[in-house]
C-alpha cells in the first residue's frame, strides 16, 4: 500500500471519529499536512522517537480517541516509548507505524526495520490488540474496529517507497502547531 493511501485512510477515520492525531516528525508529517491538514492534527517537528509517548500522555488526560502516526525510523528511535505509551494511554488509543524501510526525509537511506517485528514488540510492550493490515480496506477495517473499542491498539502498516510524491514541509512554527491544536481541541469541549 502507498503511504499517502494509508494517511488518507487514517485522516478520514480521524475526522469521522473526531480523533486527535499526533504525527511523528519526518515525511509522514509533511505528507499528512499536504493531504489533509486539520487543527486537530499535531505535527511533531524536531521530536524524533517521541510521537507515541506524547500522544499517549494526551490520551491519558482526555476523553477522546487519539491516533499516533509515525514512520519506522521514528518508531525505532523511540522503541523504549512503546511500553510507556501502552501503559499510559487510556480509552481509544491507536499507535500506527508506517514502514517503508527507509529514512525518507533524510534522503531515503535504508533503515533497520526489516530486522524488527514491530507487532511482536508492540504485543510484548502491552498493547491490547495488534494488526498488520495489508491493504487499504484492511487498514480501514482495523481503524474502525479500534475506534469502536477502548483498547490500546497497534497497527503496523508496510508501505511502498514513494519517490515521486514530494510534499512540502509543514509551514507552521511549533508554537503555531501547539496553539491551533489546543484551540481545535478546546472548541470540541466548548460545544
Amino acid at each position: 500500500m502507498k503511504r499517502d493511501e494509508a494517511l488518507r485512510a487514517i485522516a478520514a477515520a480521524a475526522v469521522k471519529s473526531r480523533a486527535a492525531v499526533f504525527v511523528g516528525n519526518g515525511y509522514n508529517a509533511r505528507a499528512l499536512y499536504a493531504l489533509a491538514d486539520r487543527g486537530e492534527f499535531f505535527y511533531m517537528v524536531g521530536s524524533m522517537g517521541l510521537c507515541s509517548t506524547l500522544a499517549a500522555g494526551f490520551a491519558h488526560c482526555v476523553q477522546m480517541p487519539v491516533i499516533a502516526v509515525e514512520g519506522d525510523g521514528n518508531a525505532l528511535m523511540g522503541l523504549s516509548g512503546f511500553p510507556v505509551a501502552s501503559k499510559a494511554a487510556r480509552g481509544q488509543f491507536i499507535h500506527v507505524v508506517l514502514d517503508n524501510g527507509q529514512h525518507e526525509s533524510t534522503g531515503g537511506h535504508q533503515g533497520l526495520s526489516s530486522q524488527i517485528d514491530f507487532g511482536l514488540v508492540a504485543s510484548g510492550a502491552g498493547y491490547d490488540r495488534v494488526y498488520h493490515p495489508e491493504n487499504v480496506l484492511s487498514l480501514e477495517a482495523a481503524l474502525e474496529d479500534a475506534l469502536h473499542g477502548t483498547s490500546r491498539t497497534f497497527l503496523y502498516v508496510s508501505t511502498e517507497v514513494e519517490a515521486d510524491d514530494v510534499h512540502p514541509r509543514v509551514p507552521y512554527h511549533p508554537r503555531q502547531i501547539t496553539r491551533r491544536f489546543c484551540e481545535a481541541i478546546s472548541a470540541r469541549f466548548d460545544s
